[in-house]
């Protein structure tokens, strides 16, 4: 069995994973380029202005990606995940195409290009996760699902050596200088735009609005096996029943996507789901994003050594989401590196907040000595932390999420979900600032023992979903007797049939009086 088509296709999906890594990763750096500060002006603007136009340059992309995610649910839903992929490209190009032109020296264009960009890696943090688990086999979902962490954490790496890169070879003078780091962008939206032209729709999308013939012939290109292979028919079976199941559900008893949701099987999941993405947030990785360079200055005691710590702590991150890709998913379950992962963050987070704090005047000669061990302390626990993040709730999160709905509701409830990922960051940007000021390095005590409750929460609420197969065994691992629930759809179409069959009889009969009395 060949899966080259399964890894291509992957590989297309995966792209909204480099719009949204780069996006994080350039923005920071392009900033704070002396270019991009002249030609919007900025270079002049009171600090005050200056950290508005900064805070507005951020925080749209942000809410477009929030508001992104529920715009591409009809999409998704109603035409599909293929046509959700190439609305998610438009978007994002168009976006970046207004960031990159040189029109004058209004920043309102460029931020309105931001929005545009962040509407389309909203609605890309929808659609590829549900896509790349609908063509995966178990066996091989949680490596392609992992991907998305490793394809985010790389293209982030890549955006803030961008712009280091841009500041160092190109002079200020030129607007190149900002314009090239911007205009990278396009890179991924274009191989996203034009890749899905070549694959095709996930297999159960069509299995809901579809022929079976259609769900094998998909399965067999996406399997790298011949059409009518035994392997394939079986699994086109099983998707297409699953499928088929679901609509006949709708027909017989049609409910509203609340009601639906409101139904424990599905209420269950959407808590794991959302508790999820809580916890992932609340182990306060955009918080230490926001503090590692202040400490790393104290640490480097330069800019220049401050932002080549700021470096590394970006390739650990992407060593760890290799790490999880090409082994950890491999060697243990998830509910292993999401608890074991969870704990020793929050152990890093309590490190972290007592190392970093700043120490009292001292006449201790050996005191400078003792700071720097305390500085290398707080270095180690941030690296520690983002490894082993990159092994637990951070692509764990995405990962489940991705899976263990209900095919016929599954665009919507990750929706719900990816809502509540984007929802948390907005509230960690907004309040991380707040708790620094306030209560500095014990903001990261906070997050500890938030993380202790995410712990907690993944222990008693989260089940084991590796290798589990989409559909039955997915509702069987959250504790629903699907014997029972067939049994019950069966007696209604049993009922329904019962019901209608007099009809169809008495209508035949009167069909056929008719006819004799005008002969």
């Amino acid at each position: 069995m060949s899966k080259k088509n399964l890894w291509f296709a992957a590989a297309v999906a995966l792209q909204t994973g480099a719009t949204f890594g780069y996006s994080v990763g350039f923005v920071g750096g392009v900033l704070v380029l002396p270019s991009f500060l002249r030609h919007f002006h900025l270079d002049t603007a009171s600090t005050h202005d200056l950290a508005r136009a900064q805070s507005v340059i951020v925080s749209s992309w942000i809410v477009g990606a929030f508001f992104g995610v529920p715009t591409g649910i009809p999409i998704c839903s109603r035409y599909g995940r293929k046509p959700c992929l190439v609305f998610c490209a438009a978007l994002y190009l168009l976006g970046a195409v207004l960031q990159t032109i040189n029109a004058g020296s209004s920043i309102g264009l460029f931020e309105l290009g931001r929005l545009l960009n962040g509407f389309g890696v909203g609605a890309g943090t929808l659609v590829s996760p549900v896509y790349i688990s609908e063509i995966s086999s178990p066996a091989d979902r949680g490596m392609l699902m992992s991907g998305y962490q490793v394809v985010i954490q790389a293209t982030a790496l890549v955006g803030f050596w961008a712009a280091y890169a841009a500041n160092a070879v190109i002079e200020n003078a030129f607007d190149l200088q900002w314009q090239i780091p911007v205009a990278i962008q396009l890179i991924p939206g274009l191989v996203l735009l034009l890749g899905t032209f070549f694959i095709p729709e996930s297999p159960h999308y069509i299995a809901g609005k579809r022929t079976i013939f259609e769900v094998e012939q998909t399965l067999a290109w996406l399997r790298g096996r011949p059409y009518g292979d035994s392997l394939v028919t079986r699994e086109a079976r099983e998707i297409y029943d699953s499928g088929l199941a679901a609509k006949r559900r709708q027909a017989l008893q049609p409910v509203s996507f609340t009601r639906a949701a409101l139904t424990n099987p599905v209420r269950k999941r959407l808590l794991v789901g959302i508790g999820l993405f809580i916890t992932q947030n609340a182990t306060g990785m955009n918080a230490l994003n926001y503090f590692a360079p202040v400490v790393f200055l104290s640490i480097a005691k330069s800019v220049s050594g401050a932002l080549f710590l700021t470096g590394i702590f970006g390739a650990v991150k992407l060593i760890s989401a290799f790490s999880y890709m090409f082994y950890c998913v491999r060697v243990s379950t998830n509910r292993f590196w999401l608890l074991s992962g969870t704990a020793i963050c929050a152990i890093c987070m309590f490190i972290l907040g007592y190392c970093a704090a700043p120490e009292p005047e001292s006449t201790d000669p050996g005191h400078s000595a003792h700071l720097t061990i305390r500085g290398a302390s707080a270095v180690a626990s941030v690296y520690i932390f983002a490894y082993f993040f990159g092994l637990s709730s951070g692509p764990i999160a995405w990962n489940v999420c991705s899976e263990i709905f209900p095919s016929h509701l599954n665009a919507k409830c990750c929706a719900i979900t990816t809502c509540t990922q984007w929802a948390c960051q907005i509230i960690i940007a907004a309040v991380t600032p707040i708790l620094l000021a306030s209560i500095g390095t014990l903001t990261f005590t906070v997050f500890g023992a938030c993380t202790v409750l995410g712990f907690v929460f993944c222990w008693a609420c989260v089940p084991e979903t590796r290798g589990v197969a989409l559909g039955k065994e997915m509702s069987i691992a959250f504790g629903q007797d699907v014997k029972d629930d067939e049994a019950g759809a069966v007696e209604e179409i049993r009922d329904l049939a019962d019901e209608v069959t007099p009809l169809l009889v008495d209508r035949k009969r009167r069909r056929r009086s008719s006819v004799a009395i005008v002969v």
